[in-house]
């Protein structure tokens, strides 16, 4: 019977290898011995044996993934040392531990593989990891870059991080975050105030040769694939999803902000469908229920530590004296999981399945839901109900008999009752900084954030 294959991930530097022959199949050595220090993976090397994989990762110079290969002999010698050949078999996309930790999967992974040489890792790890590599899976991030430049289609180019004194240009940390392959929307102030074309990230942070003229040369290159239609900032901000960003408004001055995905594709919609209405469409009420934002506050955020969240949401339940209905948050939670949609039953028959905010909200008896992992979530699907809450008649994808679709408002005679005592627990371990910069000042306007201390 054949020995089970073990999987490995090899923090390298980069004088480890030739990089100026084909990487591929070079091979490179690695010792241990009973005295080396524990944090390089003594006990890996101990378990290495010839035909298992590896996952080799770069952290010097233009740090990412290199590859992926196998061990071709392991030698023990006197003293315990082992020596371990390393061979090189195919080269990967170089992303960061950074972009891999966007994986649920990888994320603790990777934040205890820093600092150890040799690591252990399972399969189904190693699978996920080539795939990324590959560009089979992706996990991309999605930006709005305003540059004044002019790009050519199908184009690699520049982007300097800043200015030629040296200043760092406004949402610099945002070009930290930038990864190979993240989305980005390109706006450009002197035609029209319009964002002009869609691209990726092609290279992520990186210190260039110096400039003469430019005190830094820290910069990333993105690839412009191509020009869009072009839609003025004005005309984003009647969209519902994308009312009210600030880097939306004429007046901003931010050369990089972070969006979501539906907030990147809603900028899309509207280029090639000439402002066509979203999913849920929103129209301006007549009446709007008189009770200021201050007052309303159906959101509360729970900030806690790793683990505490529930025991947290509990204690708060126990003085509402609310019933919970708990969930738990993952990148995939969807406006369909709020808000509800149509299923077939056994019979193959349409029915309408409430979503957690239509079912629960109604209801006169206290019952809040509790989300878990509330940082997982896109927050840009609350948007509809925050449309509500700013006195919108908001259209869900739901119909009366006569073929009319479902309106939900703060009106009393809405289709959906409003309960403005009705909440949103979420439990977030994120930190305040961090809430500050992922949610639009619209969500914060209606949400509660209460720092929780532990014992």
């Amino acid at each position: 019977m054949a020995e089970e294959t073990n999987y490995f991930w090899l923090n390298c530097g980069y004088n480890r290898w030739n990089h100026n022959e084909p990487m591929v199949g070079q091979t490179t050595l690695f010792e241990s011995g009973a005295q080396f220090n524990p944090s390089q993976g003594f006990r890996s090397f101990k378990q290495a044996k010839a035909g298992d994989r590896v996952i080799f990762y770069q952290v010097q110079m233009d740090t990412g993934l290199l590859g992926y290969g196998e061990i071709t002999s392991v030698q023990t010698g006197a003293q315990n040392k082992i020596r371990v050949h390393f061979q090189l078999q195919s080269q990967l996309i170089p992303l960061t531990a950074e972009y891999l930790k966007r994986s649920e999967q990888l994320e603790f992974r990777m934040s205890n593989m820093k600092e150890t040489l040799f690591n252990q890792i399972t399969q189904e790890e190693f699978d996920l990891i080539v795939s990324l590599g590959k560009g089979e899976t992706k996990i991309p991030r999605y930006f709005f870059v305003s540059e004044e430049q002019e790009f050519e289609t199908g184009s690699y180019n520049t982007i300097y991080t800043h200015t030629y004194n040296g200043i760092k240009r406004n949402g610099y940390h945002f070009y930290t975050q930038l990864e190979i392959g993240d989305q980005i929307v390109f706006y450009n102030k002197k035609r029209e105030q319009s964002v002009i074309g869609v691209g990726e990230v092609s290279k992520h942070i990186h210190e260039k040769t110096p400039i003469p003229g430019r005190t830094n040369s820290t910069a990333i290159e993105v690839y412009f694939e191509r020009e869009i239609e072009p839609v003025s900032l004005s005309t984003l901000n009647k969209h519902p999803k994308l009312k009210n960003l600030y880097f939306l408004q004429e007046n901003a001055k931010q050369a990089i902000a972070s969006m979501s995905k539906t907030q990147f594709e809603s900028i899309l919609e509207m280029s090639t469908n000439d402002g066509m209405k979203p999913q849920f469409e929103a129209v301006q009420s007549d009446q709007m229920i008189e009770q200021s934002s201050e007052e309303l506050k159906p959101f509360i955020l729970l900030v806690v530590d790793k683990g505490e969240g529930l025991k947290a949401a509990e204690d708060l339940l126990q003085k509402t004296n609310a019933n919970p209905v708990i969930t738990s948050g993952h990148p995939d939670f969807t406006e369909d999981m709020l808000y509800g949609k149509y299923l077939p039953n056994e019979t193959g028959a349409l029915y309408y399945r409430e979503g957690f905010i239509t079912k629960l909200m109604p209801r006169k008896d206290k019952q809040y839901l509790v989300i878990d992992n509330f940082n997982r979530i896109d927050p840009d699907i609350f948007q509809t109900f925050i449309n509500v809450l700013e006195g919108y008649e908001v259209t869900l994808p739901r119909y009366n008999k006569d073929g009319s679709m479902v309106k939900w408002s703060r009106k009393k005679d809405s289709f959906y009752h409003f309960n403005p005592n009705w909440h949103i627990i979420g439990v977030t371990y994120d930190t305040l900084n961090d809430i500050k910069e992922k949610y639009t000042e619209q969500f914060l306007k209606y949400t509660r954030i209460v720092k929780v201390n532990q014992d």
